[in-house]
């Protein structure tokens, strides 16, 4: 079998080549036209393997070569930049690199899921950012208020000024000409945003999902009446066989903490920075919604909670949850409550109190 890497760049991409053998029989650089990609391929006789490093248009790339080759393969970027750092970094030596990787069957892979929900996935992706840019607008409403007003000064009469009434008042606020206009500049940009999220939710409802997890997600606390985290879970994860354990889940997931250990001394800090944050953000969106729908789990979060702090016991009924959708998902069965040992403050003095979660 051929093996071929690929160093995919905008406008043209450097191919070399390997034999059955290992040894070096073609390379050339060419075009990124699907015209020019497909006649090289096909003079290559006999059975190929591709691969080539992720980038934000790998699927592009995908669509047109996978009807080309017998195996197609996707380097992780984060995984080969250990790998493939070098002092003589060019489109040659990376795309021999990737080649030899592929070869050897030690290029690290990254998942290759279908065009279908590769763009389900960035539809729900669009939402998030939506979503982000309105929190940021919201964010700066808070902070022009908090330089112009005194507490005191503000309604007593509700909380968030972006309900109904909140919005009403904030379009009849008295404030400086600058102030004025940086506020009604503000409240423009949050109505369409609110109204892009709006028609976004409206057309993600006209649209067929064809996933068979959905129904089983569904049965699981804090997923039952979501409208857009279970989807997201769903084709983030995309197949949920491709984790051999609720663990690495877990950790893809990033709800895991970053860890120090060495000898006697174990030292864990926050978070995991590489996982995948869309996932993380919708378990722990979800997790909220589970707390005031199961019991158990709201005791194991306020066992946490007591011990370590809100912050802590919302990622760790987050773990919890991670598990639980990766037991239903795998055996394609409904959420079933599992006792959960629930730690008291008193643990010294009595036994651990048992709980349905």
């Amino acid at each position: 079998m051929l093996t071929i890497g690929v160093d995919f760049s905008k406008k043209s991409s450097v191919y070399r080549v390997l034999d059955a053998k290992g040894q070096w029989v073609a390379g050339r650089k060419i075009e990124n036209r699907p015209e020019f990609i497909h006649a090289f391929l096909d003079e290559l006789a006999g059975p190929k393997q591709l691969a080539l490093e992720a980038t934000r248009n790998w699927g592009l790339y995908y669509e047109c070569v996978k009807e080309h080759v017998d195996r197609f393969y996707l380097g992780h970027p984060k995984k080969m930049k250990a790998i493939t750092q070098s002092e003589t970094k060019n489109d040659s030596n990376d795309a021999q690199m990737i080649a030899r990787l592929t070869y050897s069957g030690f290029l690290p892979q990254a998942y290759v899921c279908d065009l279908d929900m590769r763009q389900l996935r960035s539809l729900l992706r669009f939402r998030h950012f939506l979503v982000d840019q309105r929190r940021s607008i919201r964010n700066q409403v808070q902070t022009l208020l908090d330089r112009n007003l005194w507490p005191h000064e503000r309604p007593g009469s509700f909380k968030d000024p972006f309900c109904r009434r909140g919005l009403q008042w904030l379009r009849a606020l008295a404030l400086p000409e600058r102030e004025r206009f940086i506020l009604d500049q503000a409240l423009t940009s949050f109505e369409h945003l609110s109204a892009q999220i709006g028609r976004l939710e409206e057309f993600l409802q006209t649209q067929t999902f064809d996933l068979p997890g959905l129904p089983w997600l569904r049965t699981v606390p804090g997923f039952r009446r979501s409208q857009v985290n279970a989807l997201v879970v769903l084709t983030e994860v995309a197949d949920i066989r491709r984790f051999r354990k609720a663990d690495h889940l877990i950790h893809y997931a990033g709800l895991i903490p970053r860890e120090r250990s060495s000898g006697d001394k174990h030292r864990t800090g926050r978070l995991v920075k590489e996982a995948n944050l869309h996932l993380r953000r919708a378990f722990l969106e979800s997790t909220l919604a589970a707390i005031r729908a199961q019991s158990g789990l709201k005791a194991y979060y306020q066992s946490v909670k007591t011990r370590a702090g809100s912050g802590a016991g919302i990622v760790a009924t987050a773990r919890k949850l991670a598990s639980a959708v990766y037991w239903v998902l795998k055996e394609q069965r409904p959420y079933r409550p599992e006792k959960v040992f629930v730690l008291s403050p008193a643990a010294a003095c009595h036994p651990a109190t048992v709980t349905d979660r």
